[in-house]
């Protein structure tokens, strides 16, 4: 049971702990203070420069830096304790003191990081769905930020954004970001970086930042004389752009194109399969489209029409076989043309029906990669979703774009194998 004195003795220490918070508000002007109990009663604010350079501006102010013993309050941000080297008034002694997170972004925690996954995307600083100029832009990200980070921290993003008006395809540009961080304001915060950048130097006068959920490929669209043009953003390698994505974008472009001209388009039938079908239907599917050796060579296996195959009749077919060595026996045609080698395990195993969805599978996306008709629609189908797109590329020292105007596109297919269950793959990389 708590008694009466050290109840008395906590209620004293925590009155002077907030004299001393409202003794360093007063002292340090200028600096914004987090309100914060998480952990421990503490005061919370930025201090920038080296471990001296702190300590030298809070000797000013009669305090200096103690450690402190308990579990960190931040796992960001270092805590300490700041001790009063002399008595300032009755309430407050010598030797008063109170834990302080300094939540400045030079004194992050080795490691830690800043910003969290898409915390920069211009849908989490309330960009999406809006038509904006880069002052627009400029004016609508910072309270957004001010909401979620210390000033210093703000700074240094508005300060990329100002800087990304310049007329320069390479910006100088130093900042105190960590490696982990910057990979973050590059991927998240560069498809804002870059929409200020297109205005200044392509012509743009203003973008609009589509809906997430609706754009998946286009981040977004430069506006001139009302007319918008689709843009993707990528820092690095970019992202991966699924099957799903391409039919939304289709769906949401804005480049002329009428509905036979897209129709008639092979990788839409591609499309269509492999984002209706579940993986072991698709299989089929898909070499029955492109009418592959394999197929007909399965078709004639089965004494069936390539038409006929599904994968019920697959099912009744190798369930036929008493002994799976005659399975086996049967099925050696159709593995060799497609130059596929099974192991014995998978031979002997009791998964029958990967006898013939492994090899398809395997064999398809190879298919798909090699056959020009199929690409030259796919290029053709890009053409309809992104016409520029930027990269964007954020470091320590500068900010550098450089933009393509589309004119090919490298496309892959590619599947993560039988055993774990995925549909077929699909990249695409836009390039200049």
């Amino acid at each position: 049971m708590q008694t009466f004195t050290s109840y008395l003795t906590e209620g004293s220490l925590k009155q002077q702990q907030q004299e001393l918070k409202s003794y360093i508000k007063r002292s340090l002007e200028g600096v914004k203070f987090t309100e914060s109990s998480r952990g421990a009663y503490h005061v919370r604010f930025p201090l920038a420069g080296s471990d001296a350079e702190v300590a030298k501006l809070l000797k000013k102010y009669n305090l200096k830096i103690v450690e402190y013993n308990r579990a960190p309050i931040s796992s960001k941000f270092p805590t300490v304790v700041l001790k009063l080297t002399k008595t300032i008034s009755p309430k407050l002694p010598l030797n008063t003191e109170i834990p302080w997170v300094n939540n400045s972004s030079t004194a992050a925690v080795s490691g830690a990081q800043i910003f969290g996954n898409k915390d920069l995307t211009p849908d989490s600083l309330g960009l999406a769905g809006k038509t904006l100029t880069t002052a627009e832009i400029m004016a609508a990200i910072k309270p957004k930020l001010e909401m979620k980070y210390t000033p210093d921290v703000v700074k240094e993003l508005m300060d990329m954004a100002f800087a990304a008006r310049t007329k320069s395809s390479k910006i100088k540009y130093s900042n105190s970001f960590s490696t982990k961080d910057l990979a973050k304001v590059s991927a998240d915060f560069g498809e804002i970086l870059s929409a200020i950048w297109a205005q200044a130097n392509l012509g743009f006068k203003a973008a609009y930042f589509p809906k997430a959920s609706n754009a998946a490929l286009i981040d977004f669209y430069g506006m001139r004389f009302g007319v918008p043009y689709p843009i993707s953003v990528k820092s690095g390698g970019g992202g991966k752009v699924t099957v799903q994505n391409i039919i939304d974008a289709i769906n949401n472009r804005t480049k002329t194109a009428t509905a036979s001209d897209l129709a008639n388009e092979p990788s839409l039938a591609i499309f269509k399969i492999v984002n209706d079908m579940p993986m072991k239907d698709q299989m089929i599917e898909l070499h029955k489209y492109m009418d592959t050796e394999a197929i007909r060579k399965l078709a004639g296996i089965m004494g069936v029409r390539v038409a006929n195959i599904t994968l019920n009749s697959v099912l009744d077919f190798v369930g036929k076989f008493e002994d799976q060595k005659d399975l086996v026996t049967s099925l050696e045609p159709f593995w060799k043309a497609q130059s596929t080698v099974l192991t014995a395990r998978t031979k002997e195993g009791d998964d029958r029906l990967r006898l013939v969805l492994s090899p398809l599978g395997e064999s398809i996306w190879k298919i798909l990669n090699a056959d020009k008709e199929i690409q030259d629609s796919l290029t053709r189908i890009a053409r309809q979703v992104v016409l520029i797109q930027i990269n964007v590329d954020v470091t320590k020292s500068q900010i550098g774009f450089k933009n393509n105007q589309f004119k090919d596109a490298d496309f892959q297919f590619g599947w993560a194998g039988y055993a774990a269950k995925n549909k077929l793959g699909f990249k695409m990389k836009v390039k200049g």
